[in-house]
């Protein structure tokens, strides 16, 4: 919508607009080339169309900003590692959220300006999330966090409240060893700690697929993740950078 007002003619306001870091990052690439969007970032965004004359982008450039959600990604992974692990090139702003659910199971975080290094705890504690549009837990952080969660001392509450059937990966954990109670198609209760083991797994999607990575990671045995180029959609060279980490995972062609 934003993309579209910004060449019409006229004025466009829109309201309960998504407040996501990416929002205001291509207004602000739009705004260069010559559009006129004012509030992005907030819930009210008013746009001033050129009336069909055409952005020049043409020598424009934009750094494109770090992606929160594979960022996210390797901060809840790193929770669940022995050593302490850094996360370069990313924007610690954008995952407040986020890094409170760790610390509270914890684990250990000290932030820079565009860095986060976190230590596992040896203790983890159990911790409930609700997931919500942002600057609330991502949903698409749910999945990985959830894996956390089967670690952790105690009883942990997951509400899942953006999409539909997000929690149908739950089944393939549970196979693999993890207690879970399944509430309705929108909430579980996730008993930790359980030993995971080793299983064939199909991903469903990006961020469960990651899920089930990083299950395997931490589950006695080996494990073999069929339909990866869901998780590859998501996660450049996701394996790559795991075997960085210590991780032995290896890509099959068939």
């Amino acid at each position: 919508m934003m993309l579209t007002a910004a060449i019409i003619k006229g004025v466009t306001v829109l309201k309960n607009a998504a407040l996501e870091p990416e929002i205001p990052a291509l207004a602000a690439f739009l705004n260069q080339c010559g559009a006129k969007i004012e509030g992005a970032g907030t819930s009210v965004i008013k746009i001033t169309g050129t009336g069909g004359k055409l952005l020049k982008s043409s020598g424009r450039k934009i750094e494109t900003i770090p992606d929160r959600i594979e960022a996210g990604s390797f901060l809840i992974l790193s929770a669940l590692l022995g050593n302490p692990i850094e996360i370069k090139n990313c924007e610690p702003e954008h995952l407040d959220v986020v890094i409170d659910a760790v610390e509270n199971t914890g684990a250990k975080i000290i932030k820079g300006k565009n860095w986060l290094k976190i230590w596992r705890s040896q203790s983890l504690k159990s911790v409930n999330i609700k997931t919500r549009e942002y600057p609330g837990f991502p949903t698409d952080l749910q999945a990985p966090f959830l894996v956390l969660t089967t670690q952790t001392n105690g009883d942990s509450f997951i509400f899942e409240t953006v999409f539909e059937g997000r929690l149908n990966y739950v089944e393939e954990l549970v196979r693999m060893g993890a207690r879970i109670t399944v509430c309705d198609t929108h909430r579980v209760i996730v008993h930790g700690p359980s030993k995971l083991r080793g299983r064939e797994i199909e991903s469903s999607d990006i961020r469960a697929g990651l899920a089930f990575i990083i299950a395997a990671m931490i589950a006695s045995g080996e494990s073999e993740i069929r339909n990866i180029y869901q998780i590859d959609r998501g996660y450049e060279n996701i394996e790559k950078k795991l075997n960085s980490l210590g991780a032995s995972i290896k890509r099959i062609k068939e």
